[in-house]
């Protein structure tokens, strides 16, 4: 390497680092939104078995929401943005239903598997992702990820699990899907590192928006009866307690924090993204505790503690070796 392109590689370091704290910082604020999407999602899926008359658990409240959800997501994101609208390829189109596809997977299963076991095992599954992703680089890269990494993925594994409090009686269905959903999730961050470097971010948040929504409906009217009739969809939409939570969901959930996501999360390394993903249960604890009293446990306070040291010691070590 001649000195001219030492001298212009180290000139682009500092810019590159700089960058990658922004995105580190924009999906932490991704994270926010997503972990205070767990209460409203929960009290806006309630009213829906309150009003049909389905019990608690029911796969159908949650899947209708996140039909709408993204349905709301993608038409604002449309509006919103003309970049979203133009440009669109037969390869575009692919790209984004693959993207949704993936993301639509991960949520139905994910919900699917809840029903069949306890929101800890199924809360310290999902989260199983961060698992997943370097396992996956290590072998479709053929490129481990940095020591570091590793490092901070062994604490937030076991501070998720002192948060959730997990201790699964046996492996069934529910378990199962549990683990399927974080593989799923897995597949996705690695498919947004792979497609978003060529792709326009605008036009692939709003085609995966559009996809989920359509996934996630279509799986409503093949499990749903009575429920999907639009009399009852009309009035289910009109409570206050459904349209009150789903609009938060399709701002702040999913137009914002997966518009941070396709847009910075590319410049991360695909392990270093999961791993930001991890304070997204700690949020959700916090907002839980504040919005609706809910409590917490003296050891997810531990684990806690365990997610968000990982996260401040690879930023840390990174940004040290960044100068």
């Amino acid at each position: 390497m001649s000195e001219l392109q030492l001298e212009v590689k180290a000139t682009d370091a500092p810019a590159i680092a700089g960058a990658q704290r922004t995105a580190a910082l924009a999906l932490a604020l991704a994270t926010v939104f997503w972990g205070c999407g767990f209460t409203w999602a929960k009290a806006g899926a309630d009213a829906i078995h309150r009003i049909t008359g389905l019990p608690q658990g029911s796969g159908f409240g949650p899947i209708f929401l996140l039909g709408w959800r993204f349905g709301l997501g993608g038409a604002i994101w449309m509006l919103l943005f003309p970049g979203a609208r133009q440009g669109w390829s037969l390869k575009s189109v692919a790209r984004s239903m693959l993207l949704g596809t993936l993301c639509a997977a991960g949520l139905i299963v994910q919900h699917l598997g809840l029903d069949l076991t306890d929101e800890s095992v199924s809360a310290f599954l999902t989260s199983l992702t961060i698992l997943f992703v370097p396992l996956l680089v290590t072998i479709v890269e053929r490129k481990p990820p940095r020591a570091v990494l590793w490092v901070g993925v062994v604490l937030a594994t076991i501070g998720v699990w002192l948060m959730t409090g997990a201790s699964p009686s046996g492996f069934h269905l529910g378990e199962f899907l549990g683990l399927l959903c974080s593989f799923c999730f897995a597949l996705y961050i690695l498919a947004v590192n792979a497609i978003l470097p060529t792709e326009s971010s605008w036009r692939m948040t709003g085609g995966q928006f559009i996809t989920v929504s359509a996934i996630c409906f279509a799986t409503c009217a093949t499990t749903a009866g009575r429920e999907m009739r639009p009399a009852i969809i009309g009035g289910l939409l009109s409570e206050p307690a459904v349209f009150v939570n789903l609009a938060l969901l399709a701002i702040f959930t999913t137009v914002m924090a997966f518009g941070l996501l396709t847009h910075f999360q590319p410049r991360l390394d695909a392990t270093r993204a999961a791993l930001i993903y991890l304070i997204e249960p700690v949020i959700a604890a916090i907002y839980a505790a504040i919005a609706v009293g809910r409590s917490v446990r003296p050891l997810a306070i531990v684990g806690a503690i365990l997610i968000l040291a990982a996260n401040a010691f690879v930023e840390f070590i990174l940004s040290r070796s960044n100068k």
